[in-house]
């Protein structure tokens, strides 16, 4: 199977405890030699040991199912499920919870209405555009996609503006950043999937785990996980951060997911494009923790988002244009002080992974 549930080490226990839990569970779940070879003790496996064995994909599955729940209440699923939590438990409906991530992700990277404020700078190089423009003249002097606001050179745009889906966390700012990478768009999501490699690019990065796999394909996989009826990568990951201004350390626990874009997913693309789209879940249906972070925050994600877009170029370079979507509650920091930090973290974010491929 191309779909495996597995959990990482520093999981194992839990997986352990759950196991009593699925004896009375009566659901059969999909075999995976991954998984398999991962829990095997023994090439010539008793049945015994085979069973153990099934028993543990499926107590890893089941504690999945149980103790990872996600906001639903702005996604495109049945109405009936909108002032719920919902499940992501590595079925067909977590596969719709990602496909509606992707479809607000896109929305909001490639939205470029009037409701999106530019910071001072921005709104200088973009004026300064506008007049080019007016006098007939090229604002393309290098790499630089084709659809509008693209970036060009070593600038960075960025922007904010008020959340227009409704419901939980709507009083916090979105903020977006835009910025050139000389690097292919495979290169760039394949480097955010990468859980090892985040502390390169954030330096207020602690560490990332990735707790539960739902897809194990790669984001540029275009078949299907037969499961969640989705391709592309997804998986749960746990993260801690220690930016500025803050007296503990932040805690995520996120719902991960990246794939290939096509042309039904009707963004303007020069070339190859993914996205990734991640959003907080929580150990209860209603939207609480476990309660064991108490030397850290925990921070509510609601949308975290990276439109990756290749740019054409005709030295046989490789460039790509990188779009990010933030919208966080962030507790214990007032509204505006959390949306001058996210600016500042917006622009940063583009700049710092830009430099991982200069030469």
């Amino acid at each position: 199977s191309i779909c495996h549930n597995i959990t990482s080490a520093n999981t194992a226990m839990l997986v352990e405890e759950s196991i009593e839990t699925s004896l009375e569970t009566s659901s059969s779940f999909n075999k995976s030699d991954k998984p398999e070879k991962m829990l095997s003790t023994s090439s010539a496996a008793t049945p015994e040991a085979k069973s153990a064995k099934s028993l543990k994909r499926q107590g890893s599955r089941q504690m999945m199912r149980l103790n990872s729940f996600i906001r639903a209440h702005d996604l495109d699923v049945p109405a009936s499920s909108k002032s719920a939590l919902l499940a992501v438990d590595g079925t067909a409906s977590s596969g719709t919870i990602m496909t509606a991530l992707v479809a607000i992700g896109l929305s909001e990277a490639a939205d470029e209405s009037s409701r999106w404020t530019a910071t001072s700078a921005t709104d200088k190089i973009l004026n300064k555009r506008a007049k080019a423009i007016k006098r007939g003249e090229s604002i393309k002097n290098g790499p630089m996609g084709s659809w509008p606001n693209a970036a060009a050179g070593n600038d960075v745009l960025v922007w904010s503006s008020k959340c227009t889906r409704p419901g939980h966390g709507n009083d916090y700012p979105v903020v977006k950043s835009r910025g050139l990478v000389p690097a292919s768009a495979k290169e760039v999501v394949e480097l955010l999937s990468d859980s090892s490699k985040v502390k390169t690019y954030n330096k207020y990065s602690a560490g990332r785990d990735d707790q539960y796999y739902i897809t194990q394909n790669t984001p540029s996989c275009e078949e299907k996980c037969p499961d969640v009826g989705v391709s592309g990568e997804a998986k749960i990951m746990s993260s801690l951060s220690q930016p500025p201004l803050t007296r503990k350390p932040l805690e995520f626990k996120t719902l991960f997911y990246a794939r290939q874009l096509d042309k039904e997913d009707n963004v303007q693309m020069d070339g190859v494009a993914f996205i990734t789209v991640g959003r907080s879940v929580w150990e209860t249906s209603e939207g609480t923790s476990d309660g064991a972070e108490e030397i850290t925050t925990r921070c509510d994600l609601l949308l975290s988002v990276n439109l990756i877009r290749e740019v054409v170029v005709d030295n046989g370079e490789s460039w790509c244009e990188l779009t990010t979507v933030t919208h966080a509650v962030s507790p214990g920091i007032p509204i505006f002080v959390g949306k001058q930090l996210g600016l500042t973290a917006a622009e940063n974010y583009v700049k710092d992974i830009r430099k991982l491929f200069e030469k």
